[in-house]
Order: C-alpha cells, then sequence, then structure tokens
C-alpha cells in the first residue's frame, strides 16, 4: 500500500432535504488479494476515529469496511440490493444498500469510484446518497 490523498464527496437526500459534505483525508492505496483498495481515516464528528476500507472487486462492485465505533460491510454492486449489518453505539440495525450505479477508474497511481445509492430499513427509503471519490499516490521523498 502506498500513502495517498483521499477525496471524498457525500451528496445524499433524506426526508426532501438535500445535503452535501466533502472529506480530504491521508490514506493508503494499492492492491491486496487482486483488488484496489483505499483506506483512510473518517474525520466528521461523528465517524471521528474510523477508518474506512474500500475494496473495489470489480468496476460495477466495491465493498466498504468500516471499523471503529460505528462498523458495517457494505457492498455496492450496480442494479443489486444487498442486506448490510450497521453497529452504532446506540444499537444494531440491518439495512438494505440498492446501487443504482457503481462505476471505478483506477489505475497504480490512483482514480476514482463514483456510486449512487439507496439506503432502506425494513424495506422503507431513508436516503438517497451518491460517493464520489478520488484517490491520489502520493509521490515518494
Amino acid at each position: 500500500m502506498k500513502n495517498a490523498i483521499v477525496r471524498i464527496t457525500d451528496t445524499h437526500i433524506q426526508n426532501g432535504e438535500k445535503a452535501r459534505c466533502e472529506l480530504t483525508s491521508a490514506g493508503s492505496f494499492g492492491i491486496e488479494n487482486g483488488a484496489y483498495c483505499i483506506k483512510y481515516e473518517e474525520t466528521d464528528n461523528e465517524l471521528s476515529g474510523c477508518v474506512t476500507t474500500l475494496r473495489i472487486e470489480a468496476p460495477n462492485r466495491i465493498s466498504m469496511l468500516r471499523s471503529g465505533k460505528y462498523n458495517t460491510e457494505m457492498v455496492f454492486e450496480t442494479d443489486r440490493r444487498h442486506n448490510c449489518f450497521y453497529k452504532t453505539p446506540f444499537g444494531e440495525m440491518m439495512m438494505g444498500i440498492y446501487s443504482k450505479r457503481v462505476f471505478s477508474e483506477l489505475d497504480e497511481n490512483g482514480g476514482s469510484v463514483n456510486f449512487a445509492y439507496t439506503i432502506d430499513f425494513n424495506n422503507d427509503l431513508v436516503s438517497e446518497n451518491e460517493l464520489k471519490i478520488s484517490v491520489n499516490v502520493k509521490e515518494e521523498q
């Protein structure tokens, strides 16, 4: 894994309200077990201290593993719905993730991933989301 700069733009619509946040974090990028991996530490107040790992398993399939006080493993795959387990300091829950679009364009120097998806609990829509992530490998000094 190489040191990298990870930039994330998170856009979501919940209860008719659109929100957007951006995060830039130091992280790492490389190939592990045949898949590109992006790792970074969350700096958002609520998720602070959590480590997120994105594993790009195919151009249209991404697994996200978050560890820390919020633990989850989510799978994003174009035109597929996956049930995912989410653990918070307030309790545990099962949620559905339906991915409308998953796209990745990566090489050994970095690149980008983009995915649009919905989250539901008990088949009730909670939010519509889009994540755009770019990763740039830092030059060795």
